[in-house]
């Protein structure tokens, strides 16, 4: 009985989580696409930069490049889903 009223009780918060995972799951889909072009771009500055000897500038890009690449800066925001989803599935687990 007292698992129904818990069930009763977590059943919001778990829609809520399941439209927020949904809607960042999508946002991120789009974010990493425009930042996959960013990179394109950064790399292909690094490599002109590299050419023209200014080597600072392409390191530089390169890190940029990098942050802005699927393994950083939309890896945090996978990771966080990844959370948010995993605390979802605890809550419908009880």
């Amino acid at each position: 009985m007292m698992r129904w009223i818990i069930k009763i009780i977590f059943f919001p918060i778990s829609f809520l989580l399941s439209i927020l995972t949904a809607f960042l799951t999508f946002l991120l889909g789009i974010g990493t696409a425009l930042l996959y072009l960013l990179m394109m771009f950064c790399i292909f500055g690094a490599i002109a930069s590299f050419l023209q000897k200014e080597v600072t500038i392409g390191i530089e890009a390169l890190i940029i490049g990098f942050l802005v690449s699927p393994y950083g800066i939309p890896m945090v925001g996978a990771t966080v889903i990844a959370f948010l989803q995993g605390i979802n599935e605890a809550i419908k687990s009880i």
